[in-house]
């Protein structure tokens, strides 16, 4: 579906501020009897509204395409650095929501549990909702309540039968819904006036700042910066009442949303917003070039190493990942396969470039260079994989020619 307008403010004056041409979903990987099967691809560019500064993609492949059509391959709990991030933000949410023993915590898009798992231990009443069957099932195994559905009128009903939550989670998924009004008004209806809904994502701002282009991915159906939300969730009664920024994902921001009276960080936010010209069209247009910059660097980096007998390997089947491949045209006439830790991933093909994935433990003495494309966990990967291959040397995407 070709998006006409802005899905906070409903204003039709939206403007493309970076093309990346036509991708496959980001997170369908593939497996071997699918390679020969007709690969759908949808143009994927940002458009940013004119009028409130909302950030989306132009084009909204339908959610149960995204997350039912196939096993979905992101694991949370595949992760230390996930893992411990949020065990850290269920600590953080407990104090600054007030919670107590037993009351109950909502995670939406809550996937195999891992953020829940961390409220279940300090005490609270769980309930997971996530729409991925294989992924709910992996949930439901350890030990997390998961109804296996969309968030929904449906599902809110399934809630309040237990409680109505005094926290509602959600962790980069808010990004991801198609019809954000409709949404929205579900979230309400489970809440009372001492609720707290938080939201954890990838920071509009981000993107701009360090040049993260490749976290536009078909997936993700809106860029959230602070300033166009704070109208946006006037309009259902809500406040956010606090604002902050985090290194997860090289860049997050985690919003608390609720009836209570808008805290001083929201404006610092859109200050820095603005000063940064993350509403400015000038300066997206310089962001677009220097993108087609980093592409160019890229290919050239491979191809030399390429022209030197080098084998070349991907570390890291980030979904953002596979928007760097498809953009610069990566296959495996420049790289021989790629790597992961995940389970749900290995034995699989990337979309679109059909790279195998291989475990990182298939590297050997004759790869000679890598290509990071989980670039937010670059020094942990260069630690784990360098450590037993000094001499290997490591491409990272946004740093190269730089």
């Amino acid at each position: 579906m070709n998006v006409t307008q802005c899905h906070l403010c409903a204003s039709k004056s939206l403007v493309e501020v970076l093309s990346l041409g036509f991708h496959p979903l980001a997170d369908f990987f593939l497996k071997e009897h699918q390679l020969s099967e007709m690969e759908r691809r949808y143009p994927l560019s940002l458009l940013q509204c004119q009028d409130c500064g909302h950030g989306m993609n132009s084009y909204i492949v339908p959610a149960e395409v995204r997350y039912q059509e196939n096993d979905y391959s992101y694991d949370s709990s595949n992760s230390r650095v996930s893992i411990q991030h949020f065990s850290d933000m269920a600590k953080e949410i407990w104090k600054r929501a007030k919670l107590k023993k037993g009351d109950l915590v909502v995670d939406i898009g809550s996937n195999v549990g891992t953020l829940l798992s961390a409220f279940q231990k300090l005490g609270a009443q769980i309930q997971g909702v996530d729409p991925a069957p294989n992924i709910a099932k992996l949930a439901e195994k350890n030990g997390i309540l998961t109804i296996n559905d969309f968030f929904n009128a449906s599902a809110c009903k399934k809630i309040l039968k237990k409680a109505r939550p005094k926290v509602i989670t959600m962790t980069n998924a808010f990004n991801h819904v198609s019809n954000l009004n409709e949404f929205m008004h579900d979230v309400v209806s489970i809440m009372d006036k001492n609720s707290t809904f938080v939201i954890e994502l990838p920071y509009f701002l981000e993107i701009l700042r360090k040049k993260h282009f490749d976290v536009v991915y078909l997936e993700h159906v809106s860029y959230i910066g602070v300033m166009p939300l704070v109208p946006y969730f006037k309009k259902f009664g809500l406040t956010i009442e606090h604002v902050e920024e985090n290194d997860y994902m090289s860049g997050s921001l985690r919003i608390f949303v609720g009836f209570g009276k808008e805290g001083p960080s929201v404006a610092k936010h859109i200050a820095l917003e603005e000063k940064a010209g993350l509403y400015d069209k000038k300066v997206w247009k310089k962001f677009a070039e220097s993108v087609r910059g980093c592409k160019m660097n890229i290919l050239k980096e491979l191809v030399s190493a390429r022209e030197r007998g080098g084998k070349i390997v991907a570390i890291g089947a980030a979904a953002k990942g596979n928007t760097l491949l498809n953009y610069c045209g990566i296959d495996s006439a420049l790289i021989d396969f790629a790597t992961d830790a995940s389970p749900l991933k290995i034995g699989k093909y990337t979309p679109g470039s059909h790279l195998p994935i291989l475990a990182d433990d298939a590297i050997d003495e004759s790869v000679t260079d890598a290509l990071i494309l989980a670039w937010n966990i670059a020094g942990l990967l260069k630690k784990k994989i360098g450590s037993r291959h000094p001499t290997l040397h490591f491409i990272t995407p946004h740093v190269v020619g730089s």
